[in-house]
């Protein structure tokens, strides 16, 4: 069985490798709360969904949602606007 936290935080890495070399980090807004997301894993994801939604926010800081797709971040989900993630072509 997978242990959500361990594989969150592998997503976590994989995404901000994505979002350097894609130069994406600028669509972030200053201060977010992060929830990643992976499609094909539902266990891992519905527990991402529910430490979202237990952890205090009183900063009221946006969600920023990752989309993952076969271990590979796929889309953004940021407040008003979608944002695809692809690395740089080479």
């Amino acid at each position: 069985m997978v242990n959500p936290a361990e594989r969150l935080a592998e997503l976590d890495g994989i995404l901000m490798q994505y979002l350097l070399e894609a130069d994406l980090l600028r669509e972030l807004p200053p201060a977010y709360r992060l929830v990643l997301l992976p499609l094909d894993e539902p266990e891992v994801a519905a527990q991402a969904l529910a430490w979202a939604m237990e952890a205090p926010n009183p900063e009221g800081w946006p969600s920023v949602y990752a989309l993952f797709l076969q271990g590979r971040p796929i889309r953004l989900l940021l407040l008003g606007k979608e944002v695809e993630v692809a690395p740089r072509a080479a």
